[in-house]
């Protein structure tokens, strides 16, 4: 294919001409092919290697892009041409499948260790904690990221020159936000997500769709930004969807992908002048990304659209192979203004046979001005310490989520001890006190549930992105998670138990009232943890809130109350071993009716010749619920809270918590 055009080769900008000889950095992907299996495409660690092309789904075609320090790509292309997962491929962060081709850093071959190390990922969506400001998120985010060696000083000094940079200084203050929380604007809250990214001053930067969701003014300063820290000396490359021709001259490269190929890989000012020259110009007054993912997408939505369309795509991939294979060969320079330095020339290029990177390899080029991530790893206790903290701030600052847990405690409390107010001692009184126990037991801890398995499924994405990143291990996550909650766990309960106790006029013994309140508390506690166990276990909020509840129902029927535990069928007698809410209400019930002392009527004495239940270990044998001590209650209780726990730790340290969608 031959070109007229006889311009000369446009030069670069003094700033990236600067940043060129500054470092020959760069990301040079090669004849790049991605795979999954047909049938199991959400399994990890699936191989196409073995299997027939035609059980496979092949997302990326011979992709082949060069990016430099000082440059910014952008890929475009329409919904399911295969931008997102190009970029997880060059990041080392794809899921299963099959790579072939290869992703180099400084003719390296790139590994997992290495991408950590030199760059920063920003996804589509925004995953902060929304309680807490902008500038805790950052400190925070740094105390955890940055090397230990660093001072206080110093760790505030680099996030007030993030701030700076991503001119966030002027919300420093304000809430990050989010979906029920008032706060950052979306571009600023993207803006945080980039600055978390950032505290570690990557050579190289991804970003998902940077400007999903945003207007076109704040998309065009988010851009902006982008454009300045790439030639601050960095690489940026980002995935972005038909954006608007003030943020396309932003650009220093372009790829467009269809269906898993290129159809245009060069100099974004080019871009035009190639398809021109191709036959396919832009019209006067239109959108060229617009235009031109519009001309390179398939339609499906009718067979003779989608013949026409592919038939133009293939025409269209077949001009730019030809138009590689001369810049290659070397047959016309002027085509290297329109392909630039996404092309390498035969000598600039590297064998299929590369040397892989070793730990041992030094060889990168690379310094930093601070250790590597992970080269004077964090103590567990100092990771625990930083996240018990964040996790305390961001809870005592949900106000409403705070105000509106109490409020319904303490108006369940209310309402129960109004319904069993005064509580007599006459013969009826013995049913409706191990009524009050029953529903005392059994009410707030359903309650608690769905609570917990809620606020678990909002925080797990921040949790799998954060352990994605390597910002801390399970075991101080959990920990901080377990403790930081108490606190609030034990007001809530407070006010739950109290007026209902006084209310129903239980009895005014300081002993029996705190032995009332700490039982109460286990049982609680008990829902608390067994939700978390399941949460962990089960990444659908649906599917976890069914199984907990279903769990929950069979611990309730197995209490003691609905039946006598005698009477069950020996199938399933075993259940009230297991049921928490069996303990708690055996140990309320015996709390409160040891002492007490009941009388009858005259029509009662002479019909059974004696008082029925004249006192309470009469009425605990009655009810049977006199089988094991309050010792055994406790320690039934504790080791079913130790065990929930482990369940919840192991769960969390070997289920995969990506969320389920």
């Amino acid at each position: 294919m031959r070109y007229e055009r006889q311009d000369t080769e446009t030069p670069l900008e003094p700033v990236e001409q600067i940043a060129e000889e500054k470092s020959k950095k760069k990301v040079h992907v090669r004849h790049l092919f991605y795979k999954v299996p047909l049938s199991q495409q959400p399994l990890r660690s699936i191989e196409c290697s073995n299997i027939r092309d035609e059980e496979c789904k092949h997302i990326l075609k011979d992709v082949s892009l060069t990016v430099k320090s000082g440059q910014m790509l952008a890929i475009l292309g329409g919904s399911g041409s295969g931008k997102t997962t190009l970029l997880d491929v060059i990041a080392n962060r794809h899921e299963g499948g099959f790579v072939e081709g290869e992703v180099l850093i400084n003719n390296k071959m790139r590994t997992k260790e290495m991408m950590k190390e030199i760059s920063a990922y920003v996804r589509q969506d925004d995953y902060l904690l929304p309680n807490l400001s902008v500038r805790e998120t950052l400190l925070f985010v740094a105390e955890l990221k940055l090397p230990s060696s660093y001072s206080k000083e110093k760790k505030i000094d680099r996030v007030n020159s993030v701030l700076s940079e991503l001119g966030l200084r002027h919300v420093c203050n304000s809430k990050v936000g989010g979906e029920e929380v008032r706060g950052c604007s979306g571009g600023e809250r993207r803006r945080v997500s980039i600055g978390v990214q950032m505290l570690m001053d990557p050579h190289i930067l991804f970003l998902d769709e940077p400007t999903s969701g945003l207007d076109s003014f704040t998309a065009h300063h988010l851009i902006v930004t982008m454009s300045e820290l790439a030639k601050s000396g960095r690489t940026v490359i980002l995935t972005i969807h038909q954006p608007r021709s003030d943020i396309f001259e932003l650009f220093d490269l372009m790829t467009i992908l269809s269906d898993g190929h290129v159809v245009y890989a060069g100099q974004a000012r080019a871009m035009l002048d190639y398809f021109t020259l191709i036959g396919y110009p832009c019209p006067p007054l239109t959108n060229p990304c617009d235009f031109y993912i519009d001309l390179t997408t398939i339609d499906h939505r009718h067979k003779e659209n989608e013949a026409v369309s592919k038939e133009r795509l293939n025409k269209l991939l077949k001009l730019f192979q030809e138009a590689i294979s001369e810049v290659t060969s070397g047959m016309y320079t002027t085509a290297k203004i329109s392909l630039g330095s996404s092309v390498e020339s035969e000598s600039d290029s590297f064998s299929r046979n590369s040397p892989s990177l070793t730990d041992a390899d030094s060889g990168l080029g690379i310094t930093f001005d601070q250790p590597p991530k992970g080269s004077d790893s964090k103590s567990l206790i100092n990771q625990f310490r930083i996240l018990i903290v964040r996790a305390f701030k961001n809870e005592l600052k949900g106000y409403s989520s705070l105000l509106i847990q109490a409020i319904e405690a303490l108006f369940m409390s209310v309402m129960i001890g109004c319904i069993f107010i005064n509580l007599g001692f006459d013969q009826i009184s013995v049913r409706d006190r191990v009524g009050l126990f029953f529903i005392m037991g059994g009410l707030y801890p359903f309650i608690v549930i769905l609570d917990t398995i809620a606020k678990f499924n909002a925080e797990r994405e921040i949790f799998y992105r954060e352990m994605e990143d390597g910002l801390y291990t399970t075991g101080p996550y959990f920990f901080s998670k377990v403790l930081s909650t108490l606190p609030f766990h034990t007001a809530f309960l407070v006010l739950y138990t109290v007026p209902m106790y006084w209310l129903a006029g239980l009895q005014p013994k300081l002993g029996k009232f705190l032995g009332n309140c700490l039982y109460t508390y286990m049982a609680v506690y008990s829902s608390r943890c067994m939700a978390m166990a399941i949460s962990a276990a089960l990444t659908n909020f649906q599917v976890a809130a069914f199984v907990a509840n279903l769990l929950f129902t069979v611990f309730l029927l197995s209490s003691g109350f609905i039946i006598n535990l005698e009477s069950l069928w020996l199938g399933v007698r075993w259940l009230k071993w297991t049921s928490y809410l069996k303990w708690s209400f055996q140990a309320l019930n015996q709390i409160e009716f040891h002492g007490l002392e009941f009388s009858c009527n005259d029509s009662m004495v002479q019909m059974y010749g004696e008082c029925p239940i004249s006192n309470g270990t009469v009425a605990l044998k009655s009810y049977d619920l006199d089988k094991e001590s309050l010792g055994e209650c406790f320690s039934a209780l504790f080791g079913i809270i130790c065990l929930f726990l482990l369940l919840s730790f192991l769960f969390l340290k070997f289920v995969n918590q990506k969320p389920k969608k």
